[in-house]
């Protein structure tokens, strides 16, 4: 029967005419809308965006809206110049669709590539123009699709295209709620083109007036939004399903309840503005607010209220259609904290510490009061990261930061800026310069000694130290940069010295900083520019004859001549190069291991080689051993690989199976600097050594230590229970030799027998070869 009503030419004529008048009427509530919304939009881009871009849009979008206007107007003041409904409807949708366009060019002029929180921005105010439209158009669906599709097409490109995931997910969040708020926009459509047809068909029989009356309810109870009518005074008179589920109360329990039954105080306020405007202009509105629940929690929810109209155009209720936003805020809280804070530690990034380390340093200048920005890295992170997996890693970092967060004041900041890069910030620590610095030491030491406290990574007991670098400031004319590059050198001194240590920013540390980081940036050039040799330092038994050598990596500065092996080792391990290092040495050492084995005077030596814990790590590190071998020719029987106890004792479960494969191929395994970890036999019984190196501190200070002399004597102790060969290294003294042979060790290492020397060298020493 309502079939039949919108097939007679007279009342589908009828309603068609009123679409013209609702959708004409909107017309000018809409600019006003849009004005607050472009108002509100540029004041949020304003910081990102250029004058002249602002000023484009504002003109494409005065173009675009302006021609909407200019037939809004002439539709008032001629209405029947044109008299053909069809034709003024169709008028009114290429306006819609050429405002949507001009609203779709804000993402041309808006867009910031990686600025997360503005493309949020950008989205939220596009988004609240949507809605806006749907309510103000949702009378004709072609009009709300014209408005869209004009928008869509201009805007959402910039979030799809961008190939940045956050972006697009920012695009996708806007596109389910414009798709959300489409749908629900023509179910009341529906409902509001069925108002318009039961107003005029009131003539019609009862029969034909329930059946609208039912087609009513069923949009009324099945539309996916909470739909909710006032009386004038806004008590409940109509509560649908989705209500029920939105608020928690049924349609009994809030029947002739005030609207502030949901409302919270501190929403009142909002809640009364909408009411006042509802009741003065009779027309509708749009609004966000938080709202209660039955069981007390909060929710955030989107309304478009509707002021109801009899025949005489008197006010006699309010329909309200509202939009539980909860997820969609959640998310967009997410995005902001996403773009401030570390998304693993949750802990300010690099953008918030910039902006806190400049409000600290204003407020220092104010107060004269002093503070200190400790840049804080954590030693050689990236072997665990490398050897126990990403996942461990992550689970130290946590941490890591909680245990900052503890030591320090709540008032102070901790900051993690990328990798294993901690920023502190301290502050109030009086005016008195000394005094200041000395508290700062103590906060300084007081990290170190929770660092050092070992960490239960899963089932991983991880001994941890940091570097810290400190640099105070009282108000000097320096900016935050300059600070953290100051607290940065700092730190990387303490790296230069040791480790596991803090210092004191000052001046005189810069100049060898700077020849530091010249000499990392030259050793990348060293292999290509031959500039590194291998030199060999020889080991010899009880009867002085040479056994092998270690081999001993050297560099030929072009420029400064001889390098330190103590300044460029721990530069090539922390920027990765003593990978590519490691594998040129591996391959130079099977080399000249193969030419010994070619000579009837030298072919019984072996020759020892470092491995570092990073190359170690390599998962294809066995490959390249065997490479190596196989493209010298040499016997793998005579090559020695010498692995740190650190590295072995704290990786021992990943590190077996790599060592088995080793000695399958037959190369010899040997435990370098052993006694600095303290392994215990049970450990070491675990392990297909060959060799136990005794670490040259202990053999330095043998004669006149008596724990370094016990230490000496159960390593070797221990090397003869398991069948182990035992070798001293760092021997000077003929009394130290004295002592070792007595304890039991008959292969020696040292300068008393010779410096590490360039091939030919060696080769010529006066000493006999075994």
């Amino acid at each position: 029967k309502i079939l039949n009503l919108y097939k007679r030419p007279m009342k589908k004529l009828s309603i068609k005419s009123e679409v013209i008048k609702l959708l004409y009427a909107s017309s000018i509530k809409s600019l006003v809308v849009s004005s607050i919304i472009a108002a509100l939009l540029i004041f949020l881009q304003a910081d990102a965006s250029k004058e002249q871009a602002i000023i484009a849009w504002l003109l494409i979008l005065v173009f675009g809206v302006g021609i909407k206007k200019a037939i809004y107007f002439y539709f008032i003041k001629h209405p029947q110049k044109i008299r053909s409904d069809e034709t003024w409807l169709n008028l009114f949708r290429i306006s819609a669709l050429i405002a949507g366009a001009s609203w779709g060019t804000s993402a041309f002029f808006f867009y910031h590539p990686n600025d997360y929180l503005h493309q949020a921005f950008l989205a939220m105010c596009i988004a609240a123009i949507c809605g806006g439209a749907i309510v103000f158009y949702a009378i004709d669906k072609l009009t709300s699709i014209a408005f869209l599709t004009g928008l869509c097409i201009l805007f959402l490109p910039y979030f799809f295209g961008s190939g940045d995931n956050l972006s697009i997910a920012i695009g996708l969040m806007f596109l389910t709620f414009v798709l959300y708020i489409t749908l629900a926009g023509f179910n009341l459509a529906h409902t509001l083109y069925d108002n318009i047809l039961l107003r005029l068909s009131t003539h019609e029989s009862k029969e034909e007036i329930n059946a609208l009356a039912q087609r009513q309810k069923l949009h009324f109870d099945n539309t996916p939004l909470a739909v909710i009518e006032w009386d004038k005074d806004f008590k409940v008179t109509s509560w649908n399903i989705a209500a029920e589920k939105m608020f928690g109360y049924t349609a009994d329990d809030a029947r002739d309840q005030h609207i502030s039954f949901i409302v919270p105080p501190s929403q009142q306020a909002l809640v009364n503005s909408t009411i006042k405007q509802l009741l003065i202009d009779g027309g509708s509105n749009h609004s966000r607010n938080q709202n209660i629940k039955r069981d007390g929690k909060t929710i955030y929810c989107e309304w478009f209220n509707t002021t109801l109209k009899d025949r005489n155009k008197q006010t006699v209720g309010f329909a309200s259609l509202i939009q539980d936003e909860t997820a969609y805020k959640t998310a967009q809280e997410e995005i902001e904290r996403l773009a401030y804070y570390d998304a693993l530690t949750n802990m300010p990034n690099r953008r918030l510490l910039g902006d806190r380390l400049n409000q600290s340093l204003k407020a220092s200048r104010r107060n004269k009061s002093s503070i200190c920005v400790m840049f804080m890295d954590l030693d050689n992170f990236k072997t665990l990261n490398d050897s126990k997996g990403h996942a461990i890693g992550d689970l130290l970092l946590q941490k890591v930061s909680k245990r900052l967060e503890h030591t320090l004041r709540s008032h102070d900041t901790v900051a993690r800026i990328g990798g294993d890069e901690f920023v502190l910030i301290v502050e109030n620590l009086g005016r008195d310069p000394e005094a200041a610095a000395d508290s700062a030491k103590r906060i300084a030491n007081k990290i170190l000694n929770e660092i050092n406290r070992p960490f239960v990574l899963n089932d991983y007991k991880h001994f941890c130290t940091p570097s810290i670098g400190l640099c105070m400031y009282s108000g000097e004319n320096i900016n935050g940069d300059e600070v953290l590059k100051r607290a940065d050198t700092a730190m990387y001194q303490v790296k230069q010295s040791g480790r596991n240590n803090f210092k004191l920013y000052d001046e005189s540390m810069q100049p060898m900083l700077d020849l530091l980081a010249n000499l990392k940036n030259d050793l990348n050039l060293a292999l290509a520019q031959k500039e590194l040799e291998l030199h060999y330092q020889m080991q010899v038994n009880e009867d002085l004859e040479i056994i092998g050598a270690e081999a001993l990596l050297r560099w030929h500065h072009s420029a400064l001549g001889e390098v330190s092996p103590s300044k460029f080792i721990p530069l090539a391990e922390e920027s990765g190069l003593i990978i590519p290092i490691g594998h040129w040495v591996l391959q130079q050492a099977c080399r000249q291991l193969k030419k010994w084995n070619d000579s009837p005077r030298t072919q019984q030596l072996r020759l020892s080689v470092n491995v570092s814990a990073l190359q170690f790590a390599q998962s294809d590190f066995v490959s390249q051993v065997a490479n190596a071998i196989k493209q010298a020719q040499c016997n793998p029987k005579q090559l020695m690989l010498e692995l740190t106890e650190s590295l072995v004792v704290r990786n021992i479960n990943e590190v077996v199976d790599k060592m088995k494969a080793l000695k399958e191929m037959g190369v010899l395994l040997s435990m370098d600097d052993f006694g600095m970890g303290y392994s215990s036999l049970s450990v070491l019984k675990k392990l297909p050594l060959d060799e136990l190196k005794i670490d040259q501190s202990f053999v330095a200070d043998a004669l006149d230590s008596a724990d370094n002399a016990l230490i000496i004597q159960t390593i070797i102790a221990m090397g003869s229970n398991l069948g182990l060969e035992v070798i001293a290294e760092g021997v000077a003294t003929k009394e130290q030799a004295n002592f070792l042979n007595q304890a039991g060790c008959k292969t020696y290492q040292g300068y008393l027998f010779g410096k590490p020397v360039n091939v030919s060298a060696f080769e010529a020493t006066e000493f006999k070869f075994a």
